[in-house]
């Protein structure tokens, strides 16, 4: 079995709260975890935020998320202390402790399961075998780009079925240079029209 499990800790805190305010109680948070042997593994501010609806007086509040980390036999009496102190606080307007090592590893089973789908299907496509993912790499690019660089790395591979090159008689520099041709297209209906 699994030695360690992980929680996600948020709290809000009044958005009155100073800074030494929220500190001193990071502080205590952090106090509780290292005597019950754990560790922060991750702690972000995320700032003053408008709340989804109004709690209390309060319509916005200081974010803070942590990423916990503790043995398992210890774990349990921890979030219960964690909660008793987050509870009393008066600084704090609501807070949730989660178990994120399960979901963490259900993610990570599903990628490498459809990691190991597409390669199967890129087989029984009779492609190559996926090296880096030129999508991922170049989402910032436009489609045409994801194109070329697709058809550069499928024409640098010999298809296995018929150990020839594959065909590539659409160059993919084409859209380019019909953009232009285009343009003009749509300047000479009005020429005519004035004209007319």
């Amino acid at each position: 079995m699994q030695k360690a499990r992980q929680y996600e800790l948020i709290y809000i805190v009044t958005p009155e709260s100073t800074e030494e305010m929220v500190a001193d109680l990071q502080t205590q948070v952090e106090d509780v975890v290292s005597r019950f042997e754990a560790k922060i593994e991750n702690t972000e501010n995320w700032g003053k935020r408008k709340l989804a609806y109004d709690i209390g007086s309060f319509n916005e509040g200081i974010y803070i998320l942590n990423l916990i980390s503790g043995p398992v036999d210890k774990v349990a009496e921890m979030v219960s202390e964690i909660e008793r102190r987050l509870r009393v606080d008066d600084k704090v307007i609501r807070y949730l402790v989660v178990r994120v090592d399960e979901v963490y590893r259900v993610a990570e089973r599903t990628a490498s399961r459809r990691g190991r789908d597409r390669a199967r299907r890129r087989q029984a496509r009779g492609l190559p075998p996926e090296v880096a993912r030129v999508e991922s790499e170049s989402n910032h690019k436009s489609p045409k780009t994801n194109e070329v660089a697709r058809v550069e790395s499928e024409s640098n591979h010999k298809s296995p079925k018929t150990n020839e090159e594959p065909k590539t008689e659409t160059p993919v520099e084409e859209p380019k240079t019909e953009t232009p041709v285009e343009e003009p297209k749509t300047e000479t209906p009005v020429k005519e029209a004035n004209n007319g």
